[in-house]
C-alpha cells in the first residue's frame, strides 16, 4: 500500500451492512454510514481503485475498504501545472480515462458486442485530444490517427470483423509506441 492510499476496517452487525452498502453505492454522499467511513468520501470520489472485502459470521460483518491511487500532492501540483500550460486537459489524465476505456472495448468486442456509445465517443474524444496535444501528438501519433477514423466508421456501420481487426491494430500501435517512449 502506497503513502497515500487509506485503508479502513469497520467491524458491524450484519443488519447494518445494508445501510453502509447503500452509502457507498450512493457515492457516500449520505449519512447513514459509520462515523470512520464518512471521512473516505472525499478520498473515494478521487480515487483510481477500491477495493471492498466483506466477511459475514455469527450475525456480524467485517468490511474492509481500501481506497488507492490517490493523487499525491506533487502528482496534483504536476498535473494541474500541465493543465495550465497546455490550457486545457492534461496529457496524463487523457491517457488515464483512455486506459478504462480501452479496457470497456476490449471487453465488449470479445463478447461479440458493440461497444457502449457513451465509451465510444468518450475514447475517440480523448484519441483526438491525445493526438492533438500541444504537448505530445503530432507526427507520433499519424497512424493513430488514421487508425482512429478507420474505427470510427466500423463502429458507425457495426461492422464487428473490422472493429475486431483495427483493435488488433490499436493494441499493437499503442504497445509499440508506449515502448519506444517509456
Amino acid at each position: 500500500m502506497s503513502s497515500s492510499d487509506k485503508k479502513i476496517e469497520i467491524i458491524l452487525r450484519s443488519d447494518e451492512l445494508r445501510g453502509v452498502l447503500k452509502a457507498l453505492a450512493n457515492g457516500l454522499k449520505n449519512s447513514i454510514a459509520p462515523d470512520a467511513l464518512r471521512s473516505f468520501a472525499v478520498d473515494i470520489e478521487h480515487a483510481q481503485k477500491l477495493e471492498l472485502v466483506l466477511r459475514q459470521h455469527g450475525g456480524m460483518a467485517e468490511l474492509k475498504l481500501k481506497v488507492k491511487g490517490l493523487p499525491t500532492p506533487t502528482e496534483a501540483q504536476a498535473d494541474a501545472e500541465e493543465r495550465f500550460a497546455s490550457g486545457g486537459e492534461s496529457y496524463k489524465s487523457i491517457k488515464k480515462r483512455m486506459k478504462t476505456s480501452f479496457k470497456f472495448i476490449g471487453h465488449s468486442i470479445a463478447n461479440q458486442m458493440l461497444p457502449p456509445a457513451e465509451i465510444m465517443t468518450e475514447f475517440l474524444a480523448d484519441s483526438k485530444a491525445m493526438c492533438e496535444h500541444p504537448n505530445r501528438g503530432g507526427g507520433d501519433y499519424a497512424r493513430y490517427a488514421e487508425l482512429m477514423l478507420e474505427f470510427r466508421v466500423a463502429y458507425e456501420q457495426g461492422d464487428m470483423v473490422a472493429l475486431a481487426a483495427i483493435y488488433a491494430e490499436f493494441n499493437v500501435s499503442k504497445k509499440t509506441c508506449h515502448t519506444l517512449h517509456k
